[in-house]
């Protein structure tokens, strides 16, 4: 899997296009009346670049846990996925819900940078 993803990279790199710098799956805890409970998360970056073609990434409505290279870190707790990515060298992030279908890149997702 590294192998392709280094191309995968490659390619994205010379066309600007997108590159997933960080990707988490699983239970996100950002209650502070809940720190004794630990976040459950993995990192899925190398398995979602690997799903990248023509810079775009599109996932269906199903649970992210069945996409290759994921697993349920959390069984039975509700979770999210957050990316964080590069789309024509500027900076996007987005979280999304496990069952939600999610098409990136998106002007939306853009995060504004102080020049």
């Amino acid at each position: 899997m590294q192998e392709s993803v280094r191309r995968i990279i490659e390619a994205e790199e010379s066309k600007m296009g997108l590159i997933i710098l960080n990707a988490w799956y699983g239970k996100f805890v950002s209650d502070t009346s809940q720190k004794q409970e630990k976040a459950k998360v993995i990192d899925v970056t190398v398995p979602l670049q690997c799903l990248v073609k023509d810079s775009k990434l599109i996932l269906t409505e199903a649970s992210k846990a069945g996409l290759p290279g994921f697993y349920d870190p959390c069984v039975g707790e509700e979770k999210s996925l957050k990316l964080l990515y590069q789309f024509r060298g500027v900076m996007h992030q987005v979280i999304s819900a496990d069952t939600e279908a999610l098409r990136i890149p998106k002007q939306s997702h853009r995060i504004e940078t102080e020049s």
